[in-house]
Formats: C-alpha cells, structure tokens, sequence
C-alpha cells in the first residue's frame, strides 16, 4: 500500500469533477483486479453517476474521526497553539500559590467553626492562636534575652489585625504573665491571636515571620500555634513538589523508553505531559478566581495530570503502533486508533473526573477543591492526549521509530543474534511481545483453578485489610510535619515545657447576651459553675468570674470585659486537665459540655469540637458521595460493556482493592511499621482523616480507568470470537504489559507525593502507589480472570429492557470496534482498511488493494465478513496540462492515480 505524499501535495486544489459510486457486492463478483491501461481500475468500480449520491449516502462520522481528520489536516497548526499555550501560561502560573487559599479542612456551617468566626468578628480578646517563643541557652531571663522579648512584645502588639497580646515580659496595655516561662527557665512566650479569614491570617503571618523570625546563633525567635503550622505544611509542600518533579521526571522518562524503545515515542508523553499539567495549573488558577480552591490542590494537580497524560499516551500509542503493523496508511491507523483506543480513553476520563466529583458532596473546601482539580486535570490531559498527541504523531511520521534503543540492547545482548518475529522499518516488532504471552499464560491458568486463585487473592486483601478494625482518624495538626519543622518544635514545646497548654483551651461562646444585665449575668455564673465541676474541666474564665470544681474561686477580674463583645455577647474559658487538645478524653470533655443545659444558645469551638464537627461532616458525606460514584460507574460500565455484571464485579474488588490500601496506610502511618521503607515521618498513633478520603476517590478513578481499558479490549475479541475465555486471554495478553507499563509510569510519578515530608501528603502518595500494585497484580492479573471465568457468558448478560436502552445509548461510536475487526487475521496478515463497518443494511465489496505506478503489486482481499465501508470517487486521470495526476491525500482516505478512496 502506498504512503501518503508530502503535505504540500495535500494543498492542492480537489478534482473538478468529484462523482460519488459505491460497490456492490454483486459488481464485484467476477472482477478481480483487471487494469485499464498504466492506470486501470477494477471493472467493478462502477460509476453510478451523481443521482447515486443520495441513495447510499455515507454514515455521518463520529467525534473521534473529525478530531483524527484536523490532527491530519491542521498538524502545524495544532502543535504550534500548544507550544504557544505553555509559553503564554507559565508565566502566568508562576502566582498561583498566591490566588489559592490556605486551610480549608472545616466546614463553614459547623458550629465550632461558627463559634471561631464569632470570637474573630466580635471578641477582641478572644483566646490566642499563635505563639512566638523566644528561646536562650543561658536563660530567657538574661539582659539580651530580657531586652528582646520586651521590645518584641511593644512591636507585636502595635501591629495591625493582632489581638489578645499576652506575654512573660511586660510590653503593651498588658502585664506580665510568669506562666508563660518554661519550666527550663530557657523559653518563654509571646502569644496574641491574628483576626480575619484564613488567607489574610497567613499574609499577616508570613510578613511577621519575615520580620521577627531568626533561628541563627543568640536568642532564637520561632513561631508555633495552628496558623504556623498551616503556613509550614504550605511552604514544605512547595518545596516537596520541585524536588519530587526532579526525582520523578527522569525516572518517568526511563519507564518510556522501556515500554516503547525510542527516544521520540517515550518524548512524546512528556510533550502531552508538560501541555496538560500547564494548562491544568492555569485552569486552577482560573478557577481560584471563582470559588476557595486549596493550595494543596496543586501537588495533586502536577502528579495526577502528568500520570493521567502518560496514561492515556501510552494507550493511543500502542494502539496506533498496531494499526500501523496491521498495514493500515499512518492517517488511516490514527482514525483507527481515535475510534477504539481513543473513545476508551475518553470515556476512561469520564470515569476519573465522575469519582473525584464525588468529593463535591463534602462541605470541606479543601476536598471540593480536590474535585475541582480532579475535573480539570482529567480534560486538559485528555484534550492533550486525544488532539495534540496525534498531531505530533503526524508530523513525526515514520521518524518515532528511529532509534531503537532496545532493540540496539537486544542486539548486544544476543551478540549478534537475530531476534524473533517480524519487524516494520522503525524497529517496531509485529506480534505478541514476551510479557503479552505472559499475561495470557497467566490467565489461561488462573481460568484453569479460578476458585483457587481467587480465594488466594481475595484472602490477601482481606489480610491486608485488617488494620481498620483499630482505623484512629484525627485532624492534621502539627505531627503532620517532621519532627524538626518550626512550628511543630514550639508546639510540642507549648505541650510539655509549660505550666499551661493555650493549644488546650475551649472557648463556649454565647452570642446575643447582655452579660451587664444581672439577670443574665446570674444565669451565666450558674452555668460556669455547673459545667465547672464536669469530669475534664480544671478551670472556667469568663466575665462573672473564675469558677473550679463547682464554685467560684475568685472576685471578678480586671479583664473581665475581656469576655464580652463589641455587640453584646459574651464567652467562657474552659481550661481542661488533659495536656492533649486531641485526646479522647479531650473529646469525651467537649461531649459533656455540649450535652449539659444551657441558659442560652452556645457554640463551642477549640481543637477537640473541630474534630467532632468534621468527623460528622464527612460521615455524613460519606453516603451519598459513594452512592455518586457507584452509581455514575455503574452506569457508564454498562453503556460501555451492555453487561449488568461487569459493572457490580468492577466496584466490588475495587472497593475491596481500596480497603485492602486503607489498611495497609493504617499499618504503616497509624502503627509505625516500615517506617524505614516508606521514609521517616511522625507517628501519631492516628491517620488524617481527610486524606484516605481523597485518596478513596482517586484511586477508585484510576482503577476504573484500567477497568475500562481492559474491558475494552476483552469485549473487542468476545464480539469478534465469541469465545470468553479466549476472550479474556487475548484482552490481558493484550493489555496487560501496557497496564503494567502504565502503572509503573504512575507510580513513579507518585513518587513526588511520596517523597513529601508533609505525612498526610506522603500518605496520599504511598496510598496511590499501593492501591495501583495491588490492583495490577491481584485484581486485574487474577481476580479479573477468575470472576470472568466463572461467571462465563453470564460476563454479557443483561435483563431484555437493558439491553434495548443499551442498543439505543451504547457508548460506541459508528457501530463495534470489533465489528471493523471481524476478519481480521491480525498482525502480519492482510492490511485492514479501516473506516466504519457496514451497518447491515446492504452488501459492500470485498476491498482489493493495488499498489502506484512502478510499484510491485502486493495485496490481499480480505476474509469473507462484515467489511468496512468505503467510498470510491472517481477523478480526470489527467491534469489539464496532460500530466498525471499525483498521489494525494484527502482529510478522509486517499487518491492515487485516478481513483479516490475515503472511508465513510
């Protein structure tokens, strides 16, 4: 078969007289390739004349061949607007840390978050959230450390949006506080609260940091509190981002050139990489503009957008490599491959974005913006893959397959020896790679024993899944960081070296009373002193006085207005015993104080109400997100398959897979088992409950992502063979080393999260990583076989009503990629034409294929069956100047000498 002429043969102008004709099959018969002169057509090829037109007109193309036909035709242009796009956008995304927002991890509408907002907007000296702690190896209350910490403590308290300044040195309106002294005699504090929004507390506090900040020689000043803590994970996780990329890339790099040999065919996933993670980034940013999107969101955006475009590359590629070895012409094989392997990997995308909207359903900003990333990195990547991808394959041509540089290892290593099997002119080997018959050896005798190779499987999961019988959640605080991070050394300092714990107080605010009034102001004392004799409570402040263990200890004190606000209102201070804000017990506390009557509406806020509050709120999400996810999946797996089994055998081990991931992290974080393996971090005794979550979600989307490329390529040979079991051999023979492939890509890529020394976002990163090894080693290698297997040609069973609205809605496009297979002898016989199949209407003609002019003839016609649909044109054989007519090819097939061949 010929090759397609040079593009600037493509420009020129169309025939001026274009005939429309479609073969019979009936014309056909008897005909069989005679030639009229040089340039003869088979006799067959009969002209109808225009009025023929109408009557077999061609089936409207799908969606996938007009983008394959503008990535043929406008294949400069295309490359050029990406290439223009990443130039234009990466400036821009160089600000986005300062568009994003910081935080995120409460709902809005609880009640300890309301309880928050209220003492920021109307309680001026509302209970401190930061702390400076001044620390001096000969003591803090030497003449230099003396002299800093009151000239800190003037400058601190005349800064704007700063509140509640209370200090062991005197400075300000306030006097001095002995109990902020360590115990050492070699710290003391500065506490004061920041007021406004979490983003405008992380400018105040980032500019006071840069002003007052030193952890050098002499007295060293560092700050602590939940807002440090917040700016410590945000500026580590930019760090920890550019130093994954830099250990990823060119691991990822290596992993393609393994899987596809030469340098231009493992480039070219990066190429879609760097496009869709810069175009990703800039949607984000967008995005920011328009509703609270997490600064954490971009770790994820930069792994998953790089994973997903390698992904979906590594699939469109192989699958044009086989076309290409199937004969077809590299136009012709990318329309092929967009219509198969380019609509699974779109409706794969599907998948992907559909579970992580699910994170929608939490009232947490920052797991919506996880959803919004999510959305967005699944289009860019696929956009990328589907359009820019096949552009690049067009200009490269036969050029991708230059530099074999493991076929050139095979050489070496064989000394010489001639390797196996055929081989087209880039290098590129036709038939069942090493690993493809591995795969199929595998299944074939997982199908053998399915009772037993299941059973095994499943009882590793399962064994694996134990650790969430003792499964502790929490809330990310300062054991998230490493142990040597700035904030987390002066809260565990604040923990353990002071008499009092200000991370430990519980502020019960009571909104609306007049505390002046005296009625009221009864009504409050005998409220504090109930709740002061609860089991947990060491101490009640407010404005009627102090109270312990059921009585008032003390007269009002001069800061008594301290607890009543601008526009009424009051709060009381609840000191407990326990020296951990996040213990049970701390917990059990805030339970009793919000089960015990109240005069008055009150909403608690502090550490310990947060975490009851969020845990609500998630368990509260929980339900109807899985219920979004399953049944979205459920839904597209049956369009997709016609099968009312695969989908429910699908979200079964995947969730079963997820389970199994979720107890392993319980394991190693929670336990501390492995630490050596996985890279040191802070054991807490708990998992952050946010993150297995979000990484449910995500891995959930990946998992269906190689579930529907599987299934894809399994149905493909079931409808072609109608055998099951052979079915599932060939589908894992031939997917199974891209999976394995593609999974290697991915987690090298997640090796940027799992370097991170943020513990919750290193959690995420060895989650995904185990969730994909266990699901290509255990579930798609032997739990898919084995299922399969068993339930035999059940696999394709649907009840008649769901199989109507599946013919009527099936996600297929232009009839079964298998139906244009049918026939087909496979790699090494007879080219395939390519185009749409026959819809059954009507008999086509069996294709002969002819060679140019001074071009051996070399052709086969194709086995009896279902053939695709081409459409002849019929052309002058000369140009008006006398000479012949070139090669030339069209948007949707070719013209060689007179003839003109498009699929329909």
């Amino acid at each position: 078969m010929p090759s397609f002429a040079d593009p600037a043969q493509q420009r020129e102008s169309r025939p001026d007289r274009v005939t429309y004709a479609a073969l019979s099959h009936g014309r056909d018969e008897g005909s069989h390739g005679r030639d009229e002169g040089s340039h003869g057509r088979d006799e067959g090829w009969a002209d109808r004349g225009p009025a023929s037109a109408g009557s077999t007109g061609a089936p409207p193309r799908s969606l996938f061949t007009m983008v394959a036909d503008a990535a043929v035709v406008y294949r400069g242009r295309v490359l050029a607007a990406a290439c223009l796009l990443v130039v234009v956008l990466l400036p821009w995304n160089a600000g986005i840390y300062d568009q994003l927002a910081t935080g995120g991890f409460y709902a809005p509408g609880d009640p300890s978050t309301r309880a928050e907002r209220l003492l920021d907007e109307e309680f001026p000296d509302a209970p401190p959230d930061v702390a400076i702690m001044l620390t001096s190896a000969p003591g803090i209350d030497g003449p230099i450390a003396a002299r800093l910490g009151r000239e800190l403590t003037g400058r601190i308290a005349a800064e704007p949006g700063v509140t509640s300044v209370l200090s062991y040195w005197p400075g300000g309106p306030n006097e001095a506080s002995p109990l902020l002294r360590a115990k050492d005699g070699r710290s003391a504090l500065i506490v004061f609260r920041l007021t406004g929004s979490e983003d405008r507390i992380q400018h105040r506090l980032n500019a006071l940091h840069d002003r007052y900040a030193h952890d050098g020689p002499g007295v060293q000043v560092r700050f602590g509190g939940a807002p440090a803590v917040m700016r410590d994970v945000t500026e580590r996780s930019r760090v920890d981002l550019a130093h994954g990329e830099q250990i990823s890339a060119p691991l990822v790099f290596l992993v393609l050139l393994y899987a596809f040999g030469t340098v231009l065919a493992a480039l070219l996933p990066v190429l879609v990489g760097v496009v869709s993670v810069v175009s990703s980034l800039a949607l984000l940013r967008l995005a920011a503009t328009l509703t609270d999107v997490s600064v954490f969101s971009v770790n994820l955006t930069t792994a998953l957008g790089f994973g997903l475009a390698v992904d979906y590359s590594l699939f469109i590629l192989r699958r044009f490599r086989d076309e290409r070895d199937r004969g077809l012409l590299p136009a012709a094989a990318l329309r092929r491959t967009l219509e198969t392997a380019g609509r699974t990997v779109f409706f794969s995308g599907v998948t992907v974005a559909l579970s992580l909207t699910a994170a929608l359903v939490f009232p947490i900003y920052y797991l919506r913006s996880f959803a919004f990333a999510g959305i967005i990195v699944v289009v860019a990547s696929e956009v990328a893959a589907l359009l820019v991808l096949p552009a690049a394959l067009m200009v490269l041509g036969d050029r991708i397959e230059r530099g074999n540089v493991r076929l050139a290892l095979s050489r070496l290593r064989r000394s010489g020896s001639r390797p196996s099997g055929r081989r087209r002119s880039g290098g590129h080997r036709v038939g069942a790679s090493a690993a493809g018959r591995g795969w199929s050896a595998l299944a074939r005798r997982v199908m053998r024993h399915p009772v037993f190779f299941g059973g095994v499987a499943i009882f590793v999961l399962v064994l694996c899944a134990a650790p969430l019988r003792h499964l502790d959640l929490a809330l990310a605080d300062d054991t998230v960081l490493p142990a040597t991070a700035e904030a987390h050394v002066v809260n565990d300092a604040m923990r353990e070296d002071f008499v009092v714990c200000l991370s430990c107080q519980i502020p019960i605010v009571v909104p609306g009373v007049d505390a002046r009034d005296p009625g009221s102001a009864e009504k409050l004392t005998d409220y504090a002193t109930r709740l002061s004799a609860l089991p947990g409570v060491a101490r009640i402040d407010t404005v009627t006085g102090s109270f312990l263990r059921g009585e008032r200890v003390g007269v009002v004190p001069k800061t008594a207005m301290r607890y009543v606000g601008t526009h009424r209102g009051a709060w009381l201070s609840v000191w407990q015993t326990d020296r951990s804000p996040l213990s049970e017990s701390a917990k059990d506390l805030v339970r009793r104080l919000r089960a015990a009557p109240a005069p008055f509406g009150v909403l608690i806020g502090g550490l310990a109400p947060h975490f009851l509050d969020t845990s609500h709120s998630i368990k509260r999400s929980l339900p109807p997100a899985f219920a979004v996810v399953m049944t979205a999946t459920f839904i597209l797996l049956f369009l997709f398959t016609g099968s009312v089994l695969l989908p429910l055998k699908a979200m079964f081990l995947n969730t079963l897979n997820l389970a199994a991931t979720v107890g392993l992290l319980a394991f190693v974080f929670q336990d501390g088992h492995l630490t050596g393996l996985v890279g040191d971090f802070q054991v807490s005794g708990t998992l952050e409950m946010t993150s297995p979550v979000l990484m449910f979600f995500i891995a959930f989307g990946l998992s269906m992502d190689y579930e529907i490329f599987l299934l894809a390529r399994i149905r493909e040979e079931y409808l072609r063979t109608g055998d099951n079991r052979d079915s599932v051999a060939r589908g894992l023979g031939t997917t199974g080393p891209l999976i394995t492939s593609v999974a290697l890509a991915l987690i090298v890529v997640m090796v940027a999260l799992s370097a991170s020394d943020i513990s919750m976002i290193k959690l995420v990163g060895i989650g995904l990583t185990v969730s994909i090894v266990l699901d290509v080693t255990l579930v798609r290698a032997i739990l898919v076989p084995a299922f399969m297997a068993l339930a035999g040609d059940y696999n394709w069973w649907a009840p008649e009503p769901l199989r109507r609205l599946h013919a009527r809605f099936s996600l297929r496009e232009g009839g079964d990629e298998a139906a244009s297979h049918a026939g087909d002898p496979g790699p090494g016989g007879p080219p395939d034409p390519g185009g749409h199949s026959d819809p059954g209407n009507r008999m086509t003609t069996k294709i002969i294929y002819r060679r140019g002019r001074g071009e051996p003839t070399r052709g086969a016609r194709p086995p009896v069956g279902p053939a695709p649909t081409w459409h002849y044109y019929l052309r002058p054989r000369r140009r008006a100047d006398g000479g012949p007519l070139p090669a030339m090819m069209g948007i949707r097939g070719f013209a060689l000498d007179d003839i003109r061949v498009e699929s329909a």
